[in-house]
């Protein structure tokens, strides 16, 4: 529970089902558990391994440890050692870090500060933290990074420090023993493989029918469009685009696509129509994948309580 929810997720593939299971049921039935005693707990763990033969941080690849851990749901910290923590790049330390948490840590710096961090990130986070930002400092910090040349090594290294400073502090300080367990598990299914979130609602099924019911509400699948009332569907579809709604219908059946199609106006639809019906050859992966992606939009939208199912 005190690990960002990919990682949790990428645990959980490596357990057996009833592993897997027993793990679930104590995750939910977990009461509210001091930060002092979170973070003893993750530090004894850490400190067993190291005794254990291990080679540092099971969990960072190796070298001194730092406490590895994360605040409250929208608080996912994981503090490595080191100017670039185990990457060996400037800034690398952020990588461990959810998008939420290095958002806050990085947007009240000045745009020139962000234009430098972001340029070191990789694309997909950079992306993420531009995203967070209003639109007056996002301009600021796209026009910097533009003309942005080589900073000074000594320069990345003193930032390197300041934020390294700011996210301990946040860790330190930052622990939410509020903890809801069925909102955490969600949050770690959300990111398993498929035969990870099956072993666990089979097994909730036998033991705790009623969570099993609540956490597979919440699961819910691409198929699932079908089951929601049509102002839900129009919610889901405004925030879908367009190139992932093609694919997924392609693979749709026929029922949920012309569901689909009655939400957009005649001349809206029938271009859509149109589009899925001059794909040609497609992987299933790839409409597997767009697919996932309305997928996370609805269960986005469920957890948030927007959803009405029919």
């Amino acid at each position: 529970m005190s690990l960002p929810p990919e990682m949790s997720a990428q645990l959980f593939s490596e357990l057996g089902p009833e592993e897997v299971q027993a793990i679930t049921l104590e995750i939910t039935q977990l009461p509210s558990i001091a930060p002092e005693v979170r973070a003893s707990v993750i530090n004894e763990f850490l400190n067993s391994s190291e005794q254990g033969g291990g080679n540092g941080n099971p969990l960072m690849g190796g070298g001194p440890t730092r406490l590895a851990t994360s605040g409250g749901p929208t608080r996912n910290v994981t503090m490595p050692m080191g100017p670039a923590g185990s990457l060996n790049r400037p800034f690398g330390f952020l990588s461990q870090v959810e998008t939420t948490t290095s958002s806050q840590l990085i947007s009240r710096e000045h745009p020139q500060t962000i234009a430098v961090v972001l340029s070191h990130l990789d694309t997909e986070q950079a992306s993420s933290i531009l995203d967070n930002l209003t639109p007056s400092v996002q301009t600021e910090v796209a026009h910097r990074l533009a003309g942005l040349g080589e900073v000074p090594k000594e320069v990345l290294r003193e930032l390197e420090k300041v934020f390294q400073n700011k996210l301990q502090k946040a860790i330190d300080e930052g622990f939410d023993s509020n903890f809801d367990g069925k909102d955490r598990l969600f949050k770690i299914l959300n990111k398993a493989d498929r035969g990870t979130e099956e072993s666990v609602i089979f097994g909730l099924t036998q033991t705790s029918p009623h969570l099993a019911s609540d956490i597979k509400t919440k699961l819910c699948d691409f198929e699932d469009l079908n089951s929601i009332d049509q102002a839900s569907l129009s919610q889901v579809l405004r925030l879908v685009d367009d190139k992932d709604l093609v694919l997924a219908l392609k693979g749709a059946n026929k029922e949920l696509a012309e569901r689909v199609y009655r939400v957009y106006g005649p001349d809206k639809a029938a271009i859509i129509r149109s589009d899925v019906e001059s794909v040609a050859q497609v992987s299933w992966e790839d409409i597997r994948a767009a697919q996932q992606q309305i997928r996370n939009i609805l269960r986005g939208l469920v957890s948030l309580g927007k959803i009405r199912f029919k």
